[in-house]
């Protein structure tokens, strides 16, 4: 074996590594073919082209460093004994990175899913894994030991061949710094926005077209920081949590409808209570932290009069006053509206890991009851990479800021330094959704009260503004109250108006109503409990389908989805960590939010955060409160485990 240039044996070298683990990926799809029967030939082609893409990055982002090395415009890097050397350390992370690869198929059996960062807890168990090895799993033990003799073996005949050409010249630099490039766009392996990650890698809106396209070493490593060492944890036993956790979630329009995914429920086709029969649209407008303690007719302090029409237009509504986000992030909102899902300690959000995990989302349910899916944002597209995630959630088309022209009339130097102003997100979507099929289901996810503060204009500037802090959200909350105005009054003009229902929320909440320029503003008030910094507004706004009433029924962002089941009668099975907000049949409502640190329950009137070991803020006498710790162990457990197992959903 020889090389003409050390360039040629570089090349050779990683598309070897590259093409193992493309070996293992076919092993992969060989062992387990009948989980991906649902692709079509054009689909698992593409789902494998994708897997070479993550193979890519795997490979650049472990051995690129290596890479590198050899490409230095140096004469050591021809010396035998280095290049053994690095024989050795390439063929080492190599082998490391199969070890990863083919634990994980062996674990896809269990758990019909990959690996993750619970690989963490791996060495707890060492001592069943090594019996594991030696016994029922010596067979594969021993062929990838020796499957790990040939690629030592391999590479080593590689790294030690001859080369004809051993020159440096300036050429030498000039391909030195080419290398740097192709390692840099190999890892990142998209030219645009945030690099490729474990949402991009499904080439289809199916399961098992990331699942075929991923390898385990690449999920467990883009996973294993998400928490940074922050541990699964399960507070109860799964048995007992069942049985707890069922009992929240049953009702009589809602029927557990599999044994084996014991969360998966279906609508009960004999009740035909609060049905729709005609096919409406649905459009979701998420609105970037607007916590109900600062939203005209829903705070419970001093109204300030910066989101006026928001509040007509909950006179107008379903006005929802008890209802809550399932976190303290935006993607942990998106998440929860999406698949229904309130993100457990030790998990990754939807994005970068959750969906590894077979999930419930709202889109793919709405397309297979013939509704057309549209979704943006007034961030950037690739923001949280909601666009990924968008589209594995079942929305056909995706927009961002990129894509939206700017119609806002904005003063001299007030640009927006990410995103664009979310009037012109409105103004966008009412334009694309004049020409959307009907039904549809539309989402939109608002950016202008996420500081940095930009606004268009002074008009907005009531009070002496700052990009970062209090005064600075408010004047942000009167332009978006603005911009709704605008928007609201330009749609309903239009003829799929009287047909669509709009769904008003919030991502998450925004800081403290009564901090210092809150206090000075709402003097006399009184502080609310904690939990008041997870309430959000929900309205629920179609003149034609609901007549304005205020509503007191607790719920949360996981009860969306359900609730638009429920409305629109669709027939398929879904797995939600919450119930439809128009059930009369369920026994009991509840929230459960994730608070970092801390999980929080709310029942009726009385709440508990809990911090995975005590209480550590409550309104619930001492007796309540120990039937509720006990009921969010359950609940928390009974989700833990299931998407732990990933029975979760089909």
């Amino acid at each position: 074996m020889s090389f003409r240039n050390r360039f040629s044996q570089i090349f050779f070298v990683t598309f070897f590594s590259i093409s193992i683990l493309m070996l293992v990926r076919l092993f992969f799809f060989f062992k387990y073919q009948e989980f991906f029967q649902d692709l079509s030939f054009g689909e698992l082609l593409l789902s494998i082209l994708y897997g070479f893409r993550v193979d890519i990055i795997t490979i650049f982002t472990f051995l690129g460093i290596f890479i590198l090395i050899l490409s230095l415009p140096f004469k050591f890097v021809f010396n035998k004994k280095f290049k053994i050397l690095i024989s050795i350390f390439w063929s080492i992370t190599l082998v490391l990175i199969l070890m990863v690869c083919i634990a994980d198929i062996l674990y896809f059996e269990f758990s019909s899913r990959h690996i993750s960062n619970e690989i963490l807890a791996i060495f707890d168990d060492i001592d069943i894994l090594l019996s594991m090895a030696f016994n029922s799993m010596l067979f594969y033990t021993l062929g990838s030991f020796l499957f790990f003799v040939i690629i030592f073996d391999i590479n080593f005949k590689i790294f030690t061949a001859n080369i004809e050409n051993e020159s440096i010249n300036k050429r030498s630099y000039i391909a030195f710094f080419l290398v740097i490039l192709i390692i840099f766009l190999g890892i990142r392996n998209t030219i645009y926005g945030k690099s490729f990650g474990i949402s991009d890698a499904y080439a289809v809106q199916k399961n098992s077209s990331g699942t075929l396209a991923i390898n385990g070493f690449f999920s467990f490593y883009r996973t294993i920081f998400v928490y940074k060492g922050a541990k699964r944890v399960k507070l109860m036993s799964f048995n007992e949590a069942t049985a707890l956790a069922k009992d929240y979630l049953k009702s009589e329009k809602f029927i557990f409808s599999n044994s084996s995914l014991p969360a998966q429920r279906a609508l009960n086709e004999e009740d035909n209570r609060n049905k729709i029969e005609a096919k409406p649209n649905i459009l979701i407008i998420l609105l970037e932290s607007w916590g109900a303690e600062h939203i005209d007719g829903f705070t419970k302090y001093k109204e300030l009069n910066v989101t006026p029409y928001f509040k007509e237009l909950s006179q107008k509504s379903l006005k929802f006053t008890n209802f809550y986000a399932n976190g303290y992030r935006s993607i942990y909102g998106i998440t929860s509206i999406y698949t229904g899902i309130t993100l457990p300690i030790g998990f990754q959000y939807l994005g970068s890991g959750l969906e590894l995990t077979n999930l419930s989302y709202l889109g793919r349910v709405a397309k297979n009851n013939s509704y057309s899916t549209i979704a943006m944002q007034s961030s950037n597209k690739r923001s949280y990479r909601v666009d990924a995630v968008s589209s594995l959630a079942g929305f056909d088309d995706f927009y961002g800021a990129e894509d939206m022209p700017n119609v806002e009339l904005v003063d001299s130097g007030r640009k927006p330094q990410t995103g664009t102003y979310d009037f012109n997100m409105f103004d966008f979507m009412h334009k694309k959704l004049n020409t959307q099929k009907e039904p549809f289901l539309g989402f939109m996810f608002t950016s202008t009260n996420h500081s940095d503060f930009y606004l268009p204009s002074a008009k907005f500037e009531r009070y002496p503004h700052s990009l970062s802090g209090y005064n600075g959200f408010l004047n942000s909350l009167i332009y978006v109250d603005n911009a709704i105005e605008r928007f609201m009054k330009s749609v309903e003009k239009e003829p799929w108006f009287d047909n669509t229902i709009f769904i008003f929320t919030a991502d998450h909440g925004h800081s403290d109503a009564l901090n210092d320029i809150g206090k000075e503003l709402r003097k006399g008030d009184k502080a609310e409990a904690s939990i008041e910094h997870f309430r959000i507004p929900l309205l629920i706004y179609s003149p034609k389908y609901f007549k304005a009433k205020e509503i007191n029924t607790l719920g949360s962002q996981n009860d969306i989805m359900p609730t638009i089941i429920d409305i629109l009668n669709f027939k398929d099975s879904f797995s939600s960590m919450g119930n439809s907000l128009f059930d009369d049949t369920v026994n009991k409502r509840f929230v459960y939010s994730f608070g970092g640190d801390k999980i929080l329950f709310i029942e009726n009137e009385c709440f508990i955060t809990f911090n995975y070991k005590n209480v550590v803020d409550t309104n619930c006498d001492d007796k309540k409160q120990e039937f509720m710790q006990n009921s969010l162990k359950a609940i928390d457990s009974f989700e833990v485990e299931l998407l732990d197992k990933n029975r979760w959903a089909n």
